[in-house]
């Protein structure tokens, strides 16, 4: 029979044993308060571009006609970025630009300025579009879908409403490499988009509520509508812009 090995420490291991749990123990101490240095910094770092982001203009955007605009970034690779301004409401109907929608009396909505890329060109956003309709169209965030496709704006409509659609004439698009260097200019904030920002009831306040940073201040619904004019300096030029006059130059 195989003798039993003695497996008792000498006294020196033992001691040595006993020591090894403490500096472990710091080891492990260390290592946690490393990981959570690493993860506030992760935290304090700006949110990554990419579709459904919003971009928030800031005071360093330069150029007058850009001030207090809020962009959705509907694509974003490296062939370049576009998106569309859903801040920019404006007094034009759609049938303005496009007679055929007359007919669809339902479509009692304005048009926002979604960019100066082809000013007279539509395109919309929709919130919980019924799925057949909206099949080959992206979807920009959870329950958001963007499309140009005009011919399914009266099932969306007898579908959802038009509070859960909002137009756009125009988009915004940059070249590749173009907003990473607005971005390390610091001429926008990005902040995670949703639909409730998307279709906020009064898109003219939504630059006032992401304008730190990202971060939605607390501003009351109900606040004035002048509050907003206030702060701009460019409102007029920003609100006023005659689509119907552009379309009839564009032909």
């Amino acid at each position: 029979m195989m003798a039993l090995m003695n497996t008792k420490p000498a006294l020196g291991t033992f001691r040595s044993s006993l020591r090894r749990p403490g500096r472990t123990s710091a080891r492990v101490a260390l290592l946690f308060i490393g990981v959570a240095l690493s993860l506030s910094a992760l935290a304090q770092q700006p949110p990554r571009v990419g579709q459904g982001s919003l971009l928030v203009a800031t005071e360093e955007i330069g150029d007058p006609s850009w001030a207090q605009t809020v962009v959705l970034v509907l694509q974003h690779g490296q062939n370049g970025t576009w998106g569309v301004a859903i801040n920019r409401p404006t007094e034009v109907e759609p049938q303005e630009l496009v007679p055929d929608l007359a007919e669809l009396a339902e479509l009692d909505l304005r048009v926002f300025r979604g960019g100066p890329v082809q000013p007279t060109q539509l395109l919309y956003l929709v919130r919980n579009p019924p799925t057949d309709v909206m099949r080959n169209a992206p979807r920009i965030l959870e329950n958001v879908y963007a499309s140009g496709d005009l011919s399914a704006l009266p099932r969306i409509v007898e579908a959802g409403g038009v509070d859960a659609l909002r137009l756009f004439a125009g988009y915004v698009e940059w070249a590749p490499g173009q907003l990473d260097r607005e971005l390390a200019e610091k001429r926008w904030t990005v902040t995670p988009g949703s639909a409730d920002r998307i279709f906020a009831p009064d898109p003219a306040l939504l630059w006032l509520r992401l304008r730190n940073a990202g971060d939605e201040l607390l501003v009351d619904e109900t606040t004035p509508r002048d509050a907003w004019d206030r702060e701009s300096s460019n409102d007029g030029a920003a609100r006023t812009f005659d689509y119907a006059a552009t379309a009839r130059r564009a032909d």
